[in-house]
């Protein structure tokens, strides 16, 4: 990771919308189902940012979606918002033939510590309730409407950004207080960091890059609708 990086509020970013590719009418063929292995190899498996329809409310909210990384091998970590507004991590892991169940500790937000979903690569998470949550192809307009003047959230890196793809992103959690969790995305495949805020109101931000080859302890500080690393 670069120094001198100045992660922006996705408000100055120009408009995006949302293309949600169209599903095949027939069944899937060998064919389909060997690309639908590569993309797993290539993006990780569970990962991407999926949309949990209990808490989504419309394209112009933020809330309901989930951003997950497998980060290590088979080990999985998840940041998150059901309002919106305020984030969560999570942690989770994947196993089975093909890597298919995605099992997440939920206990944090009240839930079961060990609930199992079943994974379709590129379509699908299901749960035992019966929820399902649905891979977001792109951007949608809520990603341009995450203005709120705080240092977790949607943040774009200029160095990797491109319009209509999730490429440069990255999505801060602070849970619990002062620990930071940072999903992000690069080239189309997803990683996932952590650190820490310290400093008068927490503007100073700490990450650890090594895990992207980048430094131990990189320092931020944020700003106004910025975060400049």
């Amino acid at each position: 990771q670069p120094a001198n990086i100045k992660l922006t509020r996705s408000r100055h970013i120009g408009v995006m919308f949302a293309v949600r590719a169209a599903r095949p009418v027939r069944a899937a063929s060998a064919r389909a189902l060997l690309l639908a292995a590569i993309l797993a190899r290539a993006t990780g498996h569970g990962a991407g940012v999926w949309r949990d329809p209990h808490h989504y409310r419309s394209d112009s909210s933020l809330a309901g979606l989930r951003f997950v990384s497998e980060s290590p091998p088979h080990e999985l970590n998840i940041v998150g918002t059901d309002d919106g507004t305020s984030w969560w991590a999570l942690k989770g892991r994947c196993s089975g033939l093909g890597m298919r169940n995605i099992t997440i500790d939920f206990s944090p937000k009240g839930g079961p510590s060990d609930a199992t979903g079943r994974w379709a690569p590129g379509e699908t998470i299901t749960w035992p309730d019966g929820n399902m949550w649905a891979l977001l192809a792109a951007p949608t307009r809520a990603f341009l409407l995450d203005a709120a003047d705080d240092h977790t959230g949607v943040f774009f890196d200029p160095h990797h950004f491109k319009v209509g793809t999730f490429r440069g992103m990255r999505f801060i959690a602070e849970d619990p207080p002062h620990v930071l969790k940072m999903v992000g995305s690069d080239d189309g495949t997803f990683w996932f960091l952590e650190g820490f805020c310290t400093g008068p109101k927490m503007t100073s931000i700490h990450f650890d890059f090594s895990p992207k080859g980048g430094p131990k302890e990189l320092v931020g500080k944020w700003g106004v609708c910025a975060l400049l690393m």
